[in-house]
C-alpha cells in the first residue's frame, strides 16, 4: 500500500460545507420566502379573480350566442350565496350551464360574486332584458364586468 501524500491528505479534508456554512444558508432562504410570499399570495388571488371574470365574460357572450342559435331566450340566474349562476332555456325549463365559483374545491375562492340584477333574459335578437353589472373579488382584489342591453360585454378594474 503506497503512503498518502500530504497534499492529498489535506484537500480530502476540505470537500464539503460545514454544518455553519449550510445554517446560514438555510437562514438566508428563510429570509427570502418570508419577504417573498405575501407578494406570491397577493399575485395569485389577482390571477383568480381575473381569469374568473374572464370567464364569466366569455359565458356571458356564450349566453347571446346561445340565444341566438336556438332563437329561444336565456335565462340567466344568479345566487350571490352559492356564488354561482346558470343559464335556463325560458321556454322549457332546462338548465343549459352550471358555473359555480364557490368554496375551497373552486380553483378560483371567489369571496363575492355578486350580479346585479339577479335575473336577466338574454332575447335571440341579441338584446338583453336589462344591463347587467357584475363584481367579483378575493380579498381586497376585485373586477367589474358590465353587460349592456345591447350585448356589449366589458371587463373593468373596480
Amino acid at each position: 500500500m503506497a503512503p498518502r501524500s500530504r497534499k492529498n491528505a489535506t484537500t480530502r479534508g476540505l470537500k464539503g460545507f460545514s454544518l455553519f456554512e449550510l445554517l446560514i444558508i438555510v437562514v438566508i432562504i428563510g429570509i427570502v420566502a418570508t419577504m417573498a410570499g405575501p407578494a406570491m399570495s397577493r399575485i395569485i388571488r389577482h390571477q383568480r379573480v381575473n381569469r374568473a371574470a374572464t370567464i364569466i365574460v366569455s359565458d356571458l357572450q356564450n349566453a347571446f350566442a346561445v340565444a341566438a342559435r336556438q332563437r329561444e331566450p336565456v335565462r340567466v340566474q344568479a345566487d350571490a350565496t352559492t356564488r354561482s349562476y346558470q343559464f335556463v332555456d325560458r321556454k322549457t325549463g332546462g338548465v343549459l350551464r352550471i358555473r359555480a365559483f364557490y368554496g375551497d374545491t373552486s380553483e378560483y375562492r371567489l369571496t363575492s360574486l355578486v350580479f346585479n340584477p339577479t335575473t336577466f333574459d338574454v332575447f335571440p335578437n341579441g338584446v338583453s332584458s336589462s344591463a347587467v353589472t357584475i363584481d367579483l373579488a378575493n380579498g381586497d382584489y376585485a373586477r367589474r364586468i358590465t353587460a349592456s342591453t345591447a350585448g356589449f360585454v366589458r371587463l373593468k378594474p373596480q
